[in-house]
């Protein structure tokens, strides 16, 4: 009775073992490097992601500060390595099921070849045998059961013959079906590779991003919080003055190189000091100054920005709007402060610089020129216009 009651409860314990779910595998144990299998590898990696990836999206609505903004860039980091882990993980899944195709590829090979020339000896017994007419088929037997017997025999070679020929067509088929299947997996591990490359590029931006943001702010929130409130100040100057709101009075038609004003000296509104910030507009759309202006001699100031200043590749015909030697404080784009946030997610609009050889800004083309004001923070920020004939306007703030 007991080894009844025993093994009945050892197949109820069983029975609910294979009928509940597998227990998931844990993304918070974040060691998927110790699981074995490709598949559940993949699952535990791609549990990861979507974890730090919900952590991100949360990090978005939070209030922006420095420690906020560095656990952001190191959940992104972390997003990152985890989909170059999961990427390197496919490879090596896609790498074993080629290498298992390509040796199949080669045994269905070898018996096609076998088949084909097992088939083609047959072809020719047949033709041999097709010669023979019924008539010479019955004068060469002995009798009326050896007539029979190789009646029989042909036929069941005729089958055989047809059974050769269906089993080549279907392993044909089949090594067929498995080059394709190499093939499209061949694609899906070489765009894993490409998208390997993209990953790491982007951790290396990512990384980039920290070390710049605290070099900028030296890791003092109060000094990031400045720098912000500066930046989304000016930003916000910079729209009002496309829309017109700016306090502008026309001052008449310029010369290309002709002074236009002089770069204030020190702090100014929104101005963490002495600096020109130059931009570039084609009617109401926002230009990369890169575009316009031509290479010529610069190069990045020490401090806030450095050689990590950001992107600055002038490639256009128009002269600078400073004497050299010219020191570039922060370029266009996705510059550091831009990375942290200083624009509300948005690019740097325009090149900031300044020259050691003087405070005097040039206009970069024939034009007519405008100077303007308008509230920034607790100041006023002032600026010159060019308006020029082909539509384009440069724009040179901080400038009296």
């Amino acid at each position: 009775m007991k080894k009844a009651v025993f093994f009945l409860t050892f197949l109820i314990i069983f029975l609910l073992s294979a009928l509940l779910p597998a227990k998931p595998l844990l993304a918070e144990d974040e060691n998927c490097s110790s699981i074995g299998d490709a598949n559940q590898k993949s699952q535990c990696l791609n549990d990861l992601i979507a974890k730090y990836q919900k952590q991100l999206n949360d990090a978005k609505g939070q209030e922006k500060t420095l420690k906020s903004q560095l656990t952001f860039i190191d959940t992104q980091a972390k997003v990152t390595e985890l989909k170059m882990t999961e990427a390197e993980n496919q490879i090596a899944k896609l790498d074993h099921e080629i290498n298992d195709l390509a040796n199949r590829i080669t045994r269905l090979s070898s018996t096609v070849d076998d088949l084909s020339q097992v088939l083609l000896n047959r072809i020719v017994q047949t033709y041999k045998y097709g010669n023979y007419s019924a008539i010479d088929l019955l004068f060469s037997t002995n009798g009326f059961t050896d007539l029979l017997e190789k009646v029989k025999y042909i036929s069941v070679a005729q089958a055989n013959d047809k059974k050769v020929l269906y089993q080549l067509q279907a392993t044909k088929t089949t090594y067929n079906d498995q080059k394709v299947d190499k093939q499209s997996r061949q694609i899906a591990q070489e765009k894993l590779r490409k998208d390997l490359k993209v990953y790491q590029a982007q951790l290396d931006d990512q990384k980039k991003s920290k070390e710049d943001l605290l070099r900028i702010t030296k890791n003092d929130e109060s000094v990031y919080q400045q720098k912000i409130i500066e930046a989304q100040q000016e930003q916000s100057a910079i729209l009002a003055i496309l829309h017109g709101q700016g306090n502008e009075i026309p001052m008449g038609p310029i010369s290309k190189g002709a002074t236009v004003g002089y770069i204030i000296n020190g702090r100014s509104a929104c101005s963490s000091g002495t600096h020109l910030h130059f931009e570039v507009h084609n009617g109401d759309s926002l230009q990369d100054p890169n575009n316009y202006l031509s290479n010529t001699d610069y190069k990045y100031a020490a401090g806030d920005g450095g050689q990590d200043a950001g992107p600055i590749s002038p490639h256009g015909s128009w002269d600078w709007p400073l004497n050299s030697q010219i020191m570039i404080t922060q370029g266009y784009g996705m510059t550091p402060y831009a990375r942290a946030g200083a624009y509300s997610g948005g690019p740097h609009t325009g090149i900031d610089m300044y020259s050691s050889s003087g405070l005097a800004v040039k206009a970069v083309k024939d034009g007519t020129l405008s100077k303007g004001g308008i509230r920034c923070g607790s100041g006023t920020l002032y600026y010159k216009r060019v308006d020029h004939s082909d539509g384009t306007k440069s724009y040179y703030l901080h400038v009296l």
